[in-house]
């Protein structure tokens, strides 16, 4: 055991070291991208192999994440991103394989060093992309995701994903108890995959069930203002995905079990959870549907995730406006890191991950506005109206012409009055703010051919809340600082129709 602990130690420093091809660039000596690769490769292997044991997982993970998180892409140049992008994607993607294989051999706190680890490296993967594949970045509220080509399945119309090579056939094949994490493009997506202390890429869980007879592959998801319910894969894979990771069950003959206890909420149609009791199965959240299928099948021995995320935030005003309370919460990508799930595949519409960035790093800073400067949520007149006026008529003969005269959607008569409320002014302080930050970010492209870092992107979103904040003070309108605004500030008039901001 110490000659393993002493070989980690070992192979720590030689893999720190600089190579030869490094450069000097304003006294810091810089690996080339290729030598980069190769440490993410020897790195690899070390993981691989008899070496690394549990004992020694902790101090390996921090080497791993150093040398991860010390790629800084402000030190290459756009030829030298450009010519190594696909090749260092790919072995992040090894790295990661390599990684999750052995998940079930370490500790508990091992297991949630790989699940950060994990998030810097699909930071590095979505930035890469951009140089990799230079898809065009879209607007996802313009785009008609029905009419897309299928992801996954049509390979040739989204940029390449990673698949582990076991299972890489033509046409990849699902199987029943696979669940897949995915993104959506709302704001609320963003707000579920920034909320804890699990920031993370994914907001949503689909599990995956294939009919015995006709192998036909359906997807059970819950959705707010749906419950669980059935979905044909097709039609579930282009609903809206920014990104899709295929975790598989390493029983899989419980995942083939698991996927009928889930077939049997989706024709109960069980309503959706709200409060997000995780021990009451009545009601259901995507992540739910997993858990609860998982736990019926196993009879109590599989309760996924083995590792929950933890929600600790000093805001108890938006806490009780989204009806959840500090502690233990599970969230979607929870499920990555679970070592009872094999990883299988991870795709991205890279078209649409530029937008997901924008919106990560805008609920990113408005949780941390929440938390830490005693920001709050105020009503809009648009929420007001919603949740006082539309929502009450919902179980009323009032609700067609209401529903008419309003261009509401079927709101979920179950819908906490205060949750919808918040939801939608969530979505009209992100919106305002992400028209602003779509703007600096193309103006940043247009000087310096790239596109914002994370890092770039976060303080940008920060600078406009204090440009807001001193024109809010001087009088002027503001979308943000009427909505979103800490105690102690006075509240003024929204901007009108066709006022800026």
């Amino acid at each position: 055991m110490k000659s393993n602990a002493v070989a980690a130690i070992i192979f720590l420093i030689l893999a720190s070291c600089v190579s030869k091809t490094s450069r000097e660039v304003a006294s810091v000596q810089v690996p080339s991208l290729v030598d980069f690769g190769k440490s993410l490769s020897e790195y690899t292997g070390f993981v691989r192999s008899s070496s690394f044991t549990p004992s020694n997982c902790g101090p390996v993970y921090s080497a791993i994440a150093s040398k991860v998180e010390s790629l800084d892409f402000n030190l290459y140049s756009n030829e030298e991103l450009q010519k190594e992008a696909a090749n260092l994607i790919s072995a992040l993607w090894q790295m990661r394989l390599q990684l999750h294989a052995r998940l079930s051999e370490v500790s508990p706190q091992c297991q949630l060093q790989v699940r950060e680890l994990f998030h810097r490296m699909h930071d590095q993967d979505d930035y890469l992309g951009e140089f990799a594949y230079k898809a065009q970045a879209l607007d996802p509220s313009k785009l008609e995701f029905q009419k897309q080509a299928i992801p996954i399945y049509d390979r040739k119309a989204y940029a390449p994903y990673s698949v582990r090579p076991d299972v890489d056939d033509e046409k990849f094949q699902f199987y029943s108890g696979d669940l897949m994490l995915a993104r959506g493009v709302s704001f609320f997506s963003a707000i579920i995959s920034q909320i804890s202390d699990n920031k993370s890429q994914f907001s949503h869980v689909v599990f995956v069930s294939q009919e015995p007879m006709t192998k036909k592959l359906n997807t059970i998801e819950s959705y707010i203002g749906v419950g669980v319910d059935k979905y044909q894969m097709d039609f579930a894979l282009k609903n809206e995905n920014a990104r899709l990771l295929v975790l598989r069950p390493k029983d899989r003959v419980l995942g083939e079990k698991a996927a009928g206890f889930a077939m049997e909420s989706a024709k109960a149609r069980v309503p959706y959870d709200y409060f997000m009791n995780f021990k009451d199965y009545s009601k259901m959240s995507c992540v739910e549907v997993a858990r609860s299928a998982y736990d019926k099948a196993s009879n109590g021995a599989v309760l996924t995730p083995a590792q929950p995320a933890n929600l600790k935030m000093n805001s108890k005003d938006f806490l009780d406006k989204l009806n959840l309370k500090n502690g233990s919460l599970i969230t979607p990508d929870d499920l990555e890191v679970d070592p009872r799930f094999e990883l299988v595949l991870d795709w991205r519409d890279y078209r649409l991950l530029r937008d997901s960035r924008h919106k990560d790093a805008i609920l990113s800073e408005m949780v941390r506005w929440m938390d830490e400067m005693g920001y709050k949520f105020h009503d809009t007149p648009k929420s007001f109206i919603a949740k006082n006026i539309i929502l009450p008529t919902r179980t009323t003969r009032l609700w067609p012409l209401v529903k008419k005269l309003t261009g509401s959607p079927d709101l979920d008569p179950a819908l906490p009055k205060k949750t919808l409320g918040v939801m939608l002014v969530l979505n009209q302080v992100g919106q305002s703010l992400l028209e602003r930050l779509d703007k600096q970010d193309l103006a940043y492209i247009a000087k310096f051919k790239r596109p914002m870092t994370n890092g770039q992107l976060r303080a940008a979103v920060n600078q406009l809340r204090e440009l807001d904040l001193k024109e809010y003070k001087e009088s002027n309108p503001s979308f943000l600082h009427f909505a979103l605004r800490p105690d102690g500030i006075y509240p003024r008039r929204p901007p009108t129709h066709g006022e800026h901001r």
